[in-house]
């Protein structure tokens, strides 16, 4: 992230492709965090007899997702418990949607749905979220005013989330470059352009634009 020096995430794969554990870094916000970066949480991918991936668990074993599939072999639904919240989220095909929600106890308190190009490359996303309306108090101390701000939890805001993302390809199908216009927290309005660059032999080399993001690859040999 933000420097092809600054580590972000490790991921390993077996010899035929699949993704068996990704090792994730704290973030770095200076030279000195830079330097300074952990380990902060490592998970580990199962796959059942048809190398489906059924199941991520953290080494911690604070999270952990569990993946369903139709008797078409397609993934159908998801399970991710983090916390005191659930994540569940469902998949349609013709065309490629997904949809997220989260529940606090029984009180959906997000909601997402993405659209896909070319079933991977999201397209669009949209939904909602609610949290605590932040308010204020003031009482005096010893003459002075102090003025203090909180969350309500016992008081929800709903704020609504929409983003546009017009991809462009090149002939090979590969994508280079993403237009993204978004909507959040109901009127804050973010546009910016991401750009894909590749290796010669096809693999990601970098993402440039909002955050950078840089890609190194080690092989077998």
């Amino acid at each position: 992230m933000n420097s092809p020096r600054d580590l972000s995430e490790i991921v390993e794969f077996d010899q035929s492709g699949k993704r068996i554990r990704s090792t994730k870094y704290s973030a770095s916000y200076n030279r000195r965090t830079r330097k300074n970066k952990w380990i902060e949480k490592v998970n580990l991918y199962e796959y059942d007899s048809y190398d489906r991936l059924i199941r991520i668990v953290d080494s911690v074993g604070t999270d952990s997702i569990v993946f369903q599939y139709g008797i078409n072999g397609k993934l159908i639904s998801s399970r991710k418990n983090l916390g005191n919240f659930v994540y569940v989220s469902e998949y349609s095909y013709l065309p490629y949607i997904s949809t997220t929600v989260r529940k606090k106890d029984s009180i959906i308190v997000y909601e997402n749905t993405k659209e896909y190009d070319m079933d991977f490359y999201v397209s669009k996303s949209y939904g909602f979220s609610l949290k605590p309306k932040l308010k204020k108090v003031t009482d005096t101390i010893n003459g002075i005013p102090n003025t203090l701000a909180y969350k309500d939890y016992d008081n929800l805001q709903k704020f609504e989330n929409y983003k546009i993302i017009k991809n462009s390809f090149d002939s090979n199908g590969r994508l280079i470059e993403s237009d993204i216009s978004s909507v959040f927290m109901n009127d804050r309005v973010v546009e910016r352009t991401l750009y894909y660059n590749y290796y010669k032999d096809g693999l990601f080399n970098s993402i440039r634009g909002y955050v950078s993001r840089y890609f190194k690859y080690e092989f077998w040999n």
